[in-house]
């Protein structure tokens, strides 16, 4: 009886040592989905207080030429949804705002990133809105 209960007892122990082994050979392959700091991510970083000043969290595409402000509110809408104040109070808004002489048709930017885009089309640009928009640290 005692026998049985010896092979009981080392089958659990066992099956515990292989579980937790395997846990931890799967968690050792797990690659972080957040990003551990702020500063890595598309874009470069923007000058402490530069205008415009931006809600953390937001995304602003700014532009000059006035043909281009139809596409980025589509943008905008089809990413973050339709304007809405309490979207741009919580920091979850995309916001086209039009800046006269600027040197490239888009430049989008968070409270601390930006990016010079080529135009609405460009995938970088709507890869930095995606990865930014909701940050706010």
């Amino acid at each position: 009886m005692a026998g049985k209960a010896l092979a009981a007892l080392a089958t659990v122990v066992l099956t515990v040592l292989l579980v937790a082994a395997a846990a931890a050979f799967f968690v050792s392959r797990d690659d972080a989905t957040v990003p551990r700091s702020t500063q890595s991510g598309p874009g470069e970083a923007r000058p402490a207080g530069a205008e415009p000043a931006v809600r953390a969290g937001n995304v602003v595409l700014l532009h000059s030429d006035e043909r281009l402000t139809l596409e980025l509110r589509r943008l905008a809408e089809r990413i973050a949804g339709p304007p809405d104040p309490a979207l741009r109070a919580a920091g979850q808004a995309v916001l086209v705002q039009q800046q006269p002489n600027l040197d490239v048709p888009v430049t989008a930017v968070t409270a601390r990133r930006m990016l010079e885009a080529a135009g609405p089309d460009d995938p970088a640009l709507e890869a930095f809105i995606e990865y930014w928009l909701g940050r706010t640290g």
